[in-house]
Parts: structure tokens; sequence; C-alpha cells
């Protein structure tokens, strides 16, 4: 397992849930290994569960239907991109389809 020990083991992620609020969630990732299927698929499920939390009640702008599907999306990605560098690579590879 690849140890992360000089970064940052938390990953700050903001996503706007109204027009005047902002909220923040935490995703740990330290402890994973990116690199691998597992280490990807357990940062998927906590920025999934912290998605579920932060979307609640979200509303498109203007009007009263619900994006949540949209905002899971838009953190899901942001907590991709606020990784650092080398994560990213290791994460971005470990979700590749192998090839036999």
């Amino acid at each position: 397992m690849k140890t992360f020990a000089s970064l940052v083991a938390a990953l700050s992620v903001s996503l706007a849930a109204g027009a005047a609020s902002a909220q923040e969630a935490r995703v740990q990732w330290g402890d994973l290994d990116l690199s691998s299927a597992a280490g990807a698929d357990a940062f998927d499920a906590r920025v999934a569960a912290a998605a579920s939390r932060m979307c609640r009640g979200v509303k498109r702008p203007g009007s009263r239907i619900s994006d949540r599907a949209f905002c899971r999306t838009a953190f899901r990605d942001e907590a991709v991109r606020q990784l650092p560098g080398s994560a990213q690579v290791d994460y971005a590879l470990s979700r590749l389809p192998l090839i036999a």
C-alpha cells in the first residue's frame, strides 16, 4: 500500500447547497491505496456517502425540482479534482478495465 505520509489525510470538498450558503464535507483518503481497485472502491463509497449527506434537499437553481443526481456527480468530480496529482493518476489508473 502506498503511503501518503507527506500529504494531508483529509480532502475538503466545498459544495454550494444554495445561493447564499456553502457546506463542507471531509472525505478521508490517506489510508487508502488508490492505485488498487479495492482502495478506489472504498474512496468511491466514502465520497458517495458524503455526497448523499451534502445533497439532501438540493434543488435546481430557480426551481423546486430536486437535482440530487447532478449534485452527487458534481460532488464526486470535485472530490477527485481535489486529490493531489499523483493520487488522481493512481485513482484513474485503477478505474481502467483490465485487458487480458
